[in-house]
């Protein structure tokens, strides 16, 4: 039976100002894959676009995963249908929940974010050195502390009624992220699973990117992610980008 790799090392804090830098700094110093930084509290954590990512001390599933993956520098987004697969299959299975995925990096329930994920990457030459992959899931609070972000995002407690127990969760998602980056390294791709899970596929949606905002139709995402936006007889592919579905 094939060693895991993530988990292969796990340090826990219980305050830091970002998994993710610390991560990097053990990157930068030559460790292995597989290192996972957990946190009770981050001061500075972070999601897509510099946007601040502050939960509640001691209440949520706050990692940072250091992957060194045989992948070329333009495959890495591939790591980012990997992440929220498996956070979605984690939900599934050990929690019967019936998680949707939104378009880069979110996972849903009933519609809200309830877990976001951030990859951040060192490119030497035309090789891709390392791969920081952080994932925030909402677990044990509620929004309604947060009446400015009820709207939008959820937390595993508001949707189930109950508190989850966050180092068997922690556990799961960790195999569940080592069975889908096995497939990854050994060249197969999960798009087919991560487009199936794609709430916005067929609808209009606004996309803002650089500061630009185009409309069209979420017509399908390709192999390394990249979502295809259907302008009247155009396509736009995009490679990053905040989306909201127009009602």
């Amino acid at each position: 039976m094939p060693e895991q790799i993530f988990g292969r090392k796990i340090s826990r804090f219980d305050q830091v100002q970002s998994t993710n830098d610390l991560v990097r700094d053990a990157a930068e110093q030559g460790e292995a894959e597989g290192l996972v930084i957990a946190a009770q509290e981050q001061l500075a954590g972070r999601g897509r676009m510099g946007r601040r990512w502050i939960v509640p001390r001691g209440t949520s599933l706050q990692c940072s995963i250091l992957l060194r993956p045989p992948l070329a520098p333009q495959h890495a987004s591939r790591l980012m249908q990997m992440a929220a697969l498996a956070v979605a299959r984690t939900l599934e299975r050990e929690l019967h929940l019936q998680p949707t995925l939104k378009w880069p990096n979110d996972v849903l329930l009933d519609g809200k974010k309830v877990c976001g994920i951030l990859t951040e990457s060192s490119i030497v030459g035309e090789t891709l050195a390392y791969v920081i992959l952080g994932i925030g899931l909402n677990v044990n609070y509620t929004m309604r502390a947060y009446p400015e972000l009820a709207p939008f995002a959820t937390t595993l407690q508001d949707v189930l009624g109950y508190a989850v127990e966050l180092p068997c969760l922690e556990r799961a998602l960790l195999h569940e992220s080592d069975a889908l980056y096995a497939r990854i390294c050994n060249g197969e791709s999960l798009v087919d699973e991560y487009r199936a899970r794609l709430a916005m596929l067929g609808q209009p949606i606004r996309v803002l990117e650089r500061g630009e905002i185009l409309q069209g139709i979420a017509e399908d995402v390709d192999a390394d992610g990249a979502l295809i936006l259907k302008q009247d007889d155009t396509r736009v592919k995009l490679l990053a980008g905040d989306v909201t579905i127009i009602k």
